[in-house]
């Protein structure tokens, strides 16, 4: 008799829960007892993954590659190479690398110094590597692996003679100060590499301060120049992932550091026809309303040294820059607005200001951070002063 009664109490009780009636005296509802969605517009911005990758190293240049690995420039002398845990997978020591990257292949090329001589004089040069990591799989198998660990240079190409100009071997002083910053591979994997130095006071063919263009037999095509600037950092349209169609365009965009220059990220967009080849010409972007943004990458005087630019291989086409005398990373639409595309429930389409950084050693400050890479929604900074690598996601991409 007992449990017929328990039965006959969870019935009764059943009947004002879902009718909204008062129980005991108090009111309930059906939300009472249900988890509620969070509606609150919640922040938008990038924090940190920890822990960071590195240890004791001064990362200077960093590149997500095609087969999802980091590689990363310890300053002046190796490349090392980890996977998405942030383990230590490869080391190739290599004096005076300055830049690494990884084209279509997946073969890496490197940027740096070395010391050659020419007539019994000694010239401190620029140079760049090809690097192969493919090395045989299983014993006596046909498959390969890459290994940074036994990686080998296959090809070096010494400046000025990369570009059929020796002559410049004339001004030991001024070539010394050439300096090849950033290469961008295109889909057919030719490449453009940025070069700075003095104003030449002889005539060249090619000027010091432009961005060269080499085919993917690594041949020497030409050039192109705005000027005097010098450009340093570089990105083109095409980025990993690896995929069937890749962006055809030739674009590319660069930062300069040359003093005085109001728009210091620039967009060139490189157009090809029967006639004249190959031109290039800056690519005038439009600055946003209120309504749209906070600034633009345009917007004149906006960073103080933009050592390195990169353009994001995904749908959202973003443009990272890495300010080293700001301590800042700025992130911009492909249409130089800054910020990202707000999440579906905020009301506003305006963009999202997710920029960040500012002099420190906490988790979203930098000191001198030298170059970015994205990858798999995570945003990675070699951050050269603390001796760090750190990873960031926005809050808006964590599922």
């Amino acid at each position: 008799m007992a449990n017929k009664m328990k039965k006959l109490i969870v019935l009764i009780c059943l009947v004002p829960l879902f009718s909204g009636c008062s129980f005991f005296g108090e009111k309930n509802k059906v939300g009472d007892y249900i988890d509620k969605p969070d509606y609150s517009l919640k922040s938008v911005e990038y924090v940190p993954v920890l822990p960071n990758i590195g240890n004791n190293i001064i990362p200077v240049s960093l590149y997500s590659g095609y087969d999802e690995l980091l590689y990363v420039v310890d300053s002046a002398k190796a490349i090392l190479s980890y996977d998405g845990a942030g383990n230590l997978l490869g080391k190739l020591n290599l004096p005076g690398v300055t830049f690494v990257i990884q084209n279509r292949s997946l073969d890496l090329y490197a940027l740096g110094r070395k010391d050659t001589n020419f007539n019994n004089l000694i010239y401190n040069l620029p140079v760049i590597y090809k690097i192969s990591q493919k090395s045989s799989g299983v014993e006596g198998g046909s498959s390969q692996r890459l290994d940074l660990n036994t990686a080998k240079i296959v090809k070096t190409f010494v400046y000025p003679w990369c570009i059929n100009e020796p002559n410049k071997l004339n001004e030991k002083t001024q070539l010394e100060k050439v300096f090849l910053g950033s290469i961008g591979f295109m889909d057919n994997n030719s490449y453009y590499i940025t070069s700075s130095g003095p104003v030449e006071t002889l005539a060249f063919i090619t000027k010091r301060s432009a961005v060269l263009t080499f085919n993917n037999k690594d041949v020497f095509q030409g050039g192109f120049a705005e000027g005097d600037i010098a450009p340093l950092g570089l990105t083109t349209l095409v980025q990993p992932p690896q995929r069937a169609r890749m962006e055809a365009k030739k674009d590319f965009i660069y930062s300069s550091l040359t003093s005085d220059l109001g728009i210091s990220v620039r967009y060139i967009e490189v157009l090809e026809d029967d006639i004249n080849g190959l031109t290039a010409n800056f690519k005038p972007l439009a600055m946003p309303s209120p309504d749209e943004a906070d600034g633009s990458l345009y917007e004149t005087f906006r960073f103080k040294k933009p050592q390195s630019v990169l353009y994001g291989g995904t749908n959202q086409k973003l443009i990272f820059v890495a300010d080293s005398e700001k301590d800042s990373i700025y992130v911009f639409q492909e249409n130089g607005y800054e910020g990202v595309t707000p999440p579906p429930q905020f009301t506003s389409r305006r963009l999202i200001n997710v920029s960040f950084g500012g002099r420190g050693s906490g988790p979203t400050q930098f000191n001198r951070p030298m170059a970015v890479a994205f990858f798999n929604r995570v945003l990675y900074v070699a951050d050269a002063g603390n001796k760090r690598i750190s990873r960031y996601i926005l809050t808006s991409d964590y599922e």
